[in-house]
């Protein structure tokens, strides 16, 4: 309307075929004119989003109003011209191609693109599943895993039911059942209060401190886990409460530090200081699951905010729920609005209820043998039980591995798109060669044929429990469950050596990914949450006295979950320099500990991952020759795929058919031979 020639305007979004949108504006010319501005169509065409069709302009001699003088939508006449042809459904193809390239970090993203051959993976996908549903279309992050392309996707989601009855409340206050992976931790034991995860964030210039406690304390009201009390009855007996709404209050959680003038090494080592204090304030037993410091750096200039909240009450999936929220709650509050955060459709203590009596489904107790058979046999990196007086955080070491980015870009996208499996798939199957080829160097390849490693996964299956929503649900949820890589249909030597298909290994083990039920939820669940089948698990139980000696946790991309952020609320350059470590004295509980995730660096996605071991238990040249063999294998998976081979499909890529990967591998060999 402040267009020259232009009295009034007024924007329509039309949908007359489903996933098919229009933009049409309504305008009434100013005295004099008499036709739509040109500016009007190029300011269209420039600013509209890539999924919808072009717009029209329709002029009107006045806008139609209702009796009380408002704008009456209904009574805006139909255009004259029609939207041009798009296929049903290519409509919603193209949000989700738009909706993946923004989760994926990507310029772009094709309706026939593979998601996880670009990289996605399953923490990612939640983040998919969660704007897809801003955008009003239902999609649940197993039909993400079926349908992997915006096009297939299309197909299978359905619009939100707008007209269906609004949900009730969910009652997030109360006894609250444990996750399993609560009770993992408590059986631990040893001091807890500083296992936490943290953020550190970029803020706007002139950030008031009023306008973050306001921010923060409506995020501490909307997500009822944040105010987790837990009791201790005795060392390794936990339970919990939620507390009401306003039991924890934002001035509590918040302070403020000085720190005008600091940059460089200054504010790293503020940072690393202040993340320390707060760290060393949690105390979940006291309701103190939070904490937050906002460095100062006075009104004309950045400064950032620390947040620190203890494991028990978020995950990596929470903060991509937390910090937009919190980023929403200050813009309105910043604004003089009151804060109005998305309601919560599952709450924490609903879903974990769920999970509970899921554990006693006959679902899965029909897991119970899989799950016993999946422990080691023995022991193949150590000679010796982890003792957790002496294996403790204090006597960890640690090594770092990072892959450049020219050597990263191949595993993101052309291996899994030849094996057409996930980054995950990789990373785990070049690390069973690792360690196939240091058993085989060590004379112990009969060892190396029961070698487990315990995996992580984000344990978000919310088919799980009838209706759940749990693309909001802040806590933690994560499932940590047994896998046996010893190797079946290869030899890892050989594989490094380079006289061996690299493929094969691959295969295995995305194939023993995939036949993992539910993301492996039901291994804690009747480990944790049954205690009929626990002692099962444990030492002198059906399942043997031996736990896996290695923990493997793929975060997923860095890039995919900051992408969309500005350098205002974004991720801040210090973030290095936080200093949040457990306990000195909390037991280990593997071995070997694996964290990959692939990062952002200077020259584009960087693959980086550490090594976390038990210094008496483990010899560093151990460690040293499963990190410099897991980078050869990843190497030979770029090789593999970047010799054209066209022989990755498995038997869960042929679902529909019932052929082994004999009989696949057979088929691709005739194929390409007839080529």
């Amino acid at each position: 309307a402040d267009t020259p020639g232009v009295g009034q305007a007024v924007a329509h979004v039309r949908e007359d075929r489903p996933g098919v949108q229009q933009l049409v504006g309504y305008v009434v010319p100013a005295p004099g004119a008499a036709v739509v501005p040109e500016e009007l169509r190029t300011h269209a065409a420039e600013r509209l989003p890539r999924y919808m069709v072009p717009a029209l302009f329709v002029t009107l001699d006045a806008l139609p109003l209702t009796a009380n003088g408002k704008l009456d939508r209904r009574a805006l006449p139909a255009p004259a011209g029609a939207a041009p042809s798009v296929a049903p459904g290519e409509g919603t193809a193209r949000v989700l191609a738009r909706l993946m390239a923004e989760v994926l970090g990507l310029p772009a993203v094709g309706v026939e693109d593979n998601f996880f051959e670009l990289g996605g993976d399953s923490i990612v996908s939640i983040r998919l599943v969660s704007l897809a549903r801003k955008e009003g279309l239902t999609v649940t992050a197993r039909q993400v895993f079926q349908e992997p392309t915006p096009a297939g996707l299309a197909a299978v989601v359905a619009p939100e039911d707008t007209g269906a009855a609004e949900r009730p409340a969910d009652v997030g206050t109360g006894p609250l059942v444990l996750p399993p992976v609560a009770h993992w931790l408590a059986a631990r034991g040893g001091p807890y209060e500083r296992f936490c995860q943290a953020r550190l964030v970029r803020l706007p210039a002139g950030v008031r401190g009023a306008d973050l406690i306001t921010a923060l304390q409506a995020v501490l009201d909307r997500h009822d886990g944040l105010r987790l009390a837990l009791t201790v009855a005795r060392p390794g007996l936990w339970s919990a409460e939620v507390r009401p709404v306003g039991a924890l209050e934002a001035g509590s959680v918040l302070r403020t530090v000085h720190a005008v003038g600091a940059e460089g090494t200054a504010l790293r080592e503020l940072v690393a200081r202040e993340s320390d204090r707060a760290a060393g304030e949690l105390d979940p037993a006291a309701g103190r699951t939070v904490r937050a410091v906002f460095l100062d750096a006075g009104p004309g200039a950045s400064g950032r905010l620390l947040l620190v909240a203890h494991h028990l009450v978020v995950d990596e999936v929470s903060w991509q729920i937390l910090l937009p929220d919190l980023r929403s709650a200050w813009e309105a509050a910043a604004a003089g609005r009151a804060p109005a955060l998305e309601p919560v459709p599952t709450s924490l203590r609903t879903w974990t209820a769920g999970l509970l009596a899921e554990a006693h489904s006959a679902r899965r107790l029909a897991e119970l043998d899989r799950w016993l058979a999946q422990a080691p046999d023995g022991r193949l990196l150590t000679d010796r039980a982890l003792d957790p007086a002496r294996d403790t955080v204090a006597t960890a070491r640690r090594l770092e591995v990072r892959l450049s980015a020219e050597r990263t870009g191949p595993l993101l996208e052309r291996v899994p798109a030849a094996v057409h499996g996930t980054v995950n798939d990789i990373l785990l199957a070049a690390f069973a060669l690792a360690v196939g080829g240091w058993a085989a160097r060590a004379g112990r390849m009969a060892e190396a044929a029961g070698f487990a490693v315990d995996l992580e996964g984000h344990g978000r299956e919310q088919d799980l429990v009838p209706d759940a929503d749990l693309t909001r649900t802040v806590g933690w949820l994560t499932s940590v469950y047994p896998l046996r890589l010893g190797a079946r249909t290869y030899d890892p030597a050989a594989v490094l050596a380079g006289t061996e298909d690299a493929g094969a290994a691959l295969k295995e083990v995305k194939e023993l990914l995939r036949d993992v039920p539910d993301g492996g939820v039901g291994a804690g669940l009747l480990r944790r949450l049954n205690a009929g089948t626990a002692g099962l698990f444990e030492p002198g139980g059906a399942g043997g006295t031996v736990g896996a000696e290695v923990l493997w946790n793929y975060l997923g991309r860095q890039t995919a979950r900051t992408a969309s952020d500005s350098s205002e609320w974004g991720p801040a350059e210090e973030a290095d320099a936080l200093s949040v470590a457990p306990d000195p004295a909390l037991p280990l509980s593997h071995a070997l500990e694996v964290v990959a995730e692939v990062a952002a660096g200077p020259d584009g996605p960087q693959l980086v991952a550490s090594f976390v071991w038990a210094g008496e238990a483990l010899s560093q040249d151990t460690v040293s020759a499963l990190a410099d063999g897991w980078l050869d294998a990843l190497d030979a998976f770029t090789a593999w795929a970047d010799g054209g081979t066209t022989a990755g499909h498995t038997p869960s890529d042929l679902d529909l058919l019932e052929l082994d990967q004999d009989q696949i591998t057979m088929l691709e060999e005739m194929w390409r031979g007839q080529q």
